[in-house]
């Protein structure tokens, strides 16, 4: 009966949500270099394009206002600003300044690879090329020929001594890089000590290059996240404990905090937008987005931020609060991966609900002419568990009380 209570739980509320839910879109939020405002798209049949005065803009109009993010089609339609701010749009300079980044909550659950390739990072050749062997880091640097499964000891003290003459403390924690030959250069890997300590390390012309990146005292790396920008700015994303978010800049090694406010790494996104003259950082949760406009230095410009109704603000939640008294949730969907849960529903209307279905149940006990009193365990489980309790009782009646 308990198995069938729980499938009943995960199975009848992810069919409602199914016939029901009408999550709304979040609007696309960008910042305008021209008129120094907001742009609001709120999508649908027919989307509506707008500023955070209410003025309604056509397409056209609308580009035209965003010339750092449309400016392929504008240039292509021949209506491309000359000069914006006093600045000649090249169109290469706006290419090489341009960068796109998205963090999803399921971003760092994913099954961590137990080797990882270490590239040539100046081999001379235009593209990258894999390597013959794999390294991981424990107790120590541990370089593995692929072909043969058998350990590099030279190469793998080498760079063991790298790490330990920065002060590398064993074993490793954290190892974040992008480990694909799809990209236009090799900048290594950033890696984390079992004292939290952050490293960069990389190979250049077989020797190991390491550096130390100096860190604020008591500071807790809880992710990192490489990414490739064309013009070199920074090198990767580094998230706190304290949920702060960091670029760590190239060249000087400078971890700087980026200004926003309220971002959950748990369950929010965060996509990060950059051109050549500002960068647009929007934290979309459930229920809002947050947008924090800085400078091509990092300080703070302009923010907005809009709110909708969350799930049980809205009719079709409300009207699941009086049906259910809870629900299983058989799959996160900020992992991706199967992960039970229960979601208890907001307030206590289910209960004259449960009522309802303890009273079918007499009914159809006597129905049956059978004893009331015989049956009270069953009638406390619906009483409890509302629909799922009546269903599985149904079901798998209690035979062990006559």
């Amino acid at each position: 009966m308990a198995i069938a209570i729980l499938a009943g739980s995960v199975a009848i509320p992810k069919l409602y949500w199914i016939a029901f839910e009408k999550a709304p879109k979040a609007p696309n939020v960008m910042y305008s270099c021209i008129n120094n405002d907001f742009m609001i798209l709120k999508p649908g049949d027919d989307p509506i394009r707008t500023d955070t005065k209410g003025t309604i803009y056509s397409r056209e109009e609308y580009e035209q206002l965003l010339p750092m993010t449309y400016f392929r089609q504008l240039m292509s339609n021949g209506t491309m600003h000359d000069t914006i701010n006093g600045v000649e749009m090249d169109p290469h300079s706006l290419f090489q300044s341009s960068f796109f980044y998205r963090y999803q909550p399921k971003s760092r659950y994913y099954p961590e690879p137990k080797l990882y390739p270490m590239f040539e990072s100046e081999s001379g050749r235009v593209n990258l090329e894999m390597p013959q062997d794999f390294f991981r880091i424990g107790k120590r640097v541990e370089f593995i020929d692929a072909r043969s499964n058998k350990l590099n000891n030279e190469k793998s003290e080498l760079f063991t001594e790298a790490l330990a003459e920065e002060d590398f403390v064993f074993p490793g924690n954290l190892i974040a890089g992008l480990p694909t030959t799809r990209k236009a250069r090799d900048d290594g890997y950033f890696i984390t000590d079992s004292n939290n300590g952050l490293f960069h390390i990389k190979m250049v012309k077989g020797e190991p290059f390491v550096v130390r990146v100096e860190t604020p005292e008591n500071f807790r790396i809880s992710f990192i996240e490489c990414t490739e920008v064309r013009n070199r700015e920074f090198y990767c994303f580094v998230y706190s404990a304290a949920n702060q978010v960091y670029i760590l800049t190239q060249e000087a090694y400078d971890l700087v905090e980026l200004p926003i406010e309220g971002f959950d790494p748990k369950k929010d996104e965060l996509r990060i937008q950059g051109d050549i003259f500002n960068r647009t950082v929007a934290v979309t949760s459930d229920n809002r987005v947050e947008v924090f406009v800085m400078d091509d230095m990092y300080e703070p410009v302009d923010k907005y931020s809009e709110e909708w109704p969350s799930l049980f603000e809205r009719t079709e939640g409300k009207i699941f609060s009086w049906l259910f008294p809870a629900e299983f949730i058989a799959k996160d969907k900020n992992t991706g991966y199967i992960r039970f849960a229960l979601r208890v529903s907001p307030g206590f209307i289910w209960v004259f609900l449960n009522m309802i279905w303890v009273g079918f149940a007499i009914f159809l006990i006597k129905r049956r002419k059978q004893n009331v009193k015989n049956q009270i365990p069953d009638l406390a489980i619906i009483a409890v568990t509302g629909i799922f309790g009546f269903l599985a009782t149904l079901i798998f009646p209690n035979k062990f009380i006559s």
